[in-house]
């Protein structure tokens, strides 16, 4: 671990003992609102996620990150860049801060904990249910997807949804 990774996971667990938050298990059913974090090149399949969870009744919230040096993030894409990063990679828009202070039922990570900002975004998320793939990494999800290497986004998507309309049901389909 270098030392730029050093001093951004110091102010990530500086922060980390002000989260407030209420842990509960949600599923399809129960969940009222879902955040979404995702990256530019998962468009299509955070769209159709977006699809799915509006069909089944959640309001739907999302935060695009740009990795990309030079990457630019289109105008109808609410999201961050990584210029607008601090040099450790915090995350310093307003946009990532009015997102973790968001009270959703669920959060989910289709980034595959591939980047600190979104790392940084889920860890203080006041979410009450996060779900996502973190590998080997330490990561903050109260559900953590499986798989034996990095998933594709549309295979992610696909789990996250199979247990997000399975977990706590009585009566399975």
């Amino acid at each position: 671990m270098g030392l730029k990774s050093k001093i951004a996971n110091r102010a990530l667990n500086s922060r980390l003992g002000s989260v407030v938050r209420e842990k509960r298990v949600f599923n399809l059913d129960s969940a009222k609102s879902a955040g979404v974090l995702w990256e530019i090149d998962q468009r299509d399949t955070f769209e159709r996620l977006q699809i799915e969870l509006s069909l089944a009744g959640l309001t739907v919230d999302s935060l695009c990150y740009v990795s990309a040096k030079k990457g630019v993030l289109p105008d109808e894409v609410k999201g961050f860049t990584r210029k607008q990063t601090s040099w450790s990679e915090v995350p310093e828009s307003g946009l990532a801060e009015d997102f973790i202070r968001q009270k959703f039922d669920i959060l989910i990570d289709l980034t595959g904990q591939q980047y600190f900002p979104i790392v940084y975004l889920t860890a203080l998320s006041e979410a009450a249910f996060k779900i996502g793939y973190a590998g080997n990494s330490v990561n903050y999800f109260d559900l953590n997807i499986e798989f034996s290497e990095q998933p594709e986004p549309n295979l992610l998507a696909d789990q996250i949804l199979y247990y997000l309309k399975r977990i706590n049901k009585t009566t399975i389909e």
